[in-house]
């Protein structure tokens, strides 16, 4: 009963450690504005205030391995040859930067990839000084964003969170989605002392 007990109670601890980490990285990514600079460009100007849809989007699980690695349902395999993403999307971009390559192994890619094939969407509810969620994000006039969960890797190193960044809304016309403005994409690393830092951001602009 004894090591019953024990062992419930490292479960809870981990949860609850898993959990304190997950609303760090939120914090850390929309409490800093200059992660947020892409929506200065084409003319526009970034807002004082994010607004967040508070139902998360599910990974693209390509940006870890462009490849299969088993797990994968048929649909998932028939739109690796079938995609409908934006033509200047590189799903390898991530990886494209050389200190990416060195901190994350192909076998922990493989990892994320295998942790990501299954979509999650969540609600979240996020608030502070200059950001928080609202229920919907189809009719905002100026910009608005909508987020992965975090997602970390085996060891508890890296945690990555992409941020999808919309203008005048995200509504759906005749089956096409329309207000894409580009994507942020964060990676944090942890340090000894078990804080997180920015380790690399990357901006992708939909022109």
């Amino acid at each position: 009963m004894k090591i019953l007990k024990l062992a419930l109670l490292f479960i809870l601890a981990t949860i609850t450690v898993a959990i304190a980490q997950v609303d760090e990285i939120y914090r850390l990514t929309f409490s800093d504005p200059t992660n947020f600079d892409i929506m200065n460009s084409l003319s526009h100007k970034q807002p004082k205030t994010i607004l967040i849809s508070n139902v998360t989007d599910s990974w693209d699980y390509t940006v870890f391995w462009n490849g299969l690695v088993g797990g994968e349902t048929q649909d998932q395999i028939d739109r690796e040859t079938k995609t409908t993403r934006h033509e200047s999307y590189d799903p390898e971009y991530l990886f494209r930067d050389p200190q990416m390559l060195k901190a994350i192994s192909t076998t922990e890619r493989k990892s994320l990839r295998k942790k990501t094939l299954k979509p999650t969407v969540k609600k979240i509810s996020l608030k502070g000084v200059n950001y928080h969620t609202i229920t919907s994000i189809k009719n905002v006039k100026g910009f608005c964003v909508a987020t992965t969960e975090p997602i970390f890797t085996s060891e508890g190193r890296y945690a990555f969170i992409k941020v999808d960044i919309y203008f005048g809304g995200h509504y759906q016309i005749d089956g096409a989605w329309h207000g894409d403005f580009g994507s942020v994409t964060i990676v944090y690393e942890k340090l000894p002392n078990g804080k997180w830092k920015k380790y690399k951001k990357f901006d992708h602009l939909i022109l």
